[in-house]
């Protein structure tokens, strides 16, 4: 049975989430999201299809949501999809669902990972729970996947929009000036290309899908978002296992 992973990863939760996943199934394709951006169309013949990605706000990215949305699926038997989250993964099942029956298919199985959360804070002990029960909670995930097992998430309510349901950046996430380097690492990781670098510094636009990847991955921490008080400055995260080559690879 062929199966592909499609991840979505900013600071490395998701991506060792769909490496350990495809592990579990026995071997898998994973294609990044980031990497898809450019293409018009997306083709899916496997037999199981996965989506890898972090809860926004009770939604998706929206780097996923315009990946689903420029794809096909033929013969497609299988539709899952794990989220890493830090607190709940609110409707994201459902909203999920809504969207892959406007592509001809629907929602077979969701189900949550806990993680350290790169958006507001945990207590360091509670992330480092999360991280050392990630191998366990993936497993046990995945067998519902090799079982098989549906649930059914349709709903015919309108459901809420959220922050994350079309880029902008309502953080006000920009790069302090007299910190910037100008080094590109920012613009490098940005998934939607948000960012430049002019005059040596860097500017960052609007078309933000708030992943915070250029927050996380600022060698001088000159990325901070300004209308967020309480994380405006907050400590930098990664995953441990994941590194910057990791994360500027699954662009390519």
């Amino acid at each position: 049975m062929k199966t592909v992973i499609y991840y979505f990863s900013a600071t490395g939760n998701c991506l060792t989430t769909a490496k350990l996943l495809a592990a579990e199934l026995g071997g898998a394709e994973l294609v990044s999201v980031a990497s898809l951006k450019k293409l018009s169309k997306i083709k899916n013949t496997a037999d199981r299809i996965g989506f890898v990605f972090p809860v926004y706000y009770g939604d998706m990215p929206y780097t996923v949501r315009e990946a689903i949305s420029k794809m096909t699926f033929e013969n497609v038997s299988y539709v899952f999809i794990f989220n890493t989250y830090r607190g709940h993964a609110g409707d994201v099942a459902k909203r999920s669902d809504q969207l892959l029956r406007t592509r001809g298919v629907k929602l077979s199985l969701a189900t949550g990972i806990p993680m350290p959360g790169n958006s507001f804070i945990n207590e360091a002990a509670v992330d480092e729970k999360y991280l050392s029960e990630q191998r366990e909670n993936v497993s046990k995930a995945a067998a519902a996947v090799i079982n098989g097992e549906l649930c059914e998430y349709f709903t015919d309510e309108v459901l809420p929009l959220t922050p994350v349901d079309y880029p902008n950046n309502f953080r006000g996430i920009e790069a302090e000036g007299d910190k910037c380097i100008g080094c590109g690492i920012c613009a490098k990781v940005c998934p939607m290309e948000n960012i430049t670098i002019e005059n040596g510094k860097a500017v960052i636009g609007d078309d933000c899908a708030t992943c915070l990847a250029c927050f996380h991955w600022c060698p001088k921490e000159a990325i901070w978002m300004s209308k967020q008080e309480n994380i405006a400055r907050r400590s930098k995260y990664h995953h441990p296992e994941i590194g910057l080559k990791d994360i500027l690879n699954g662009k390519n």
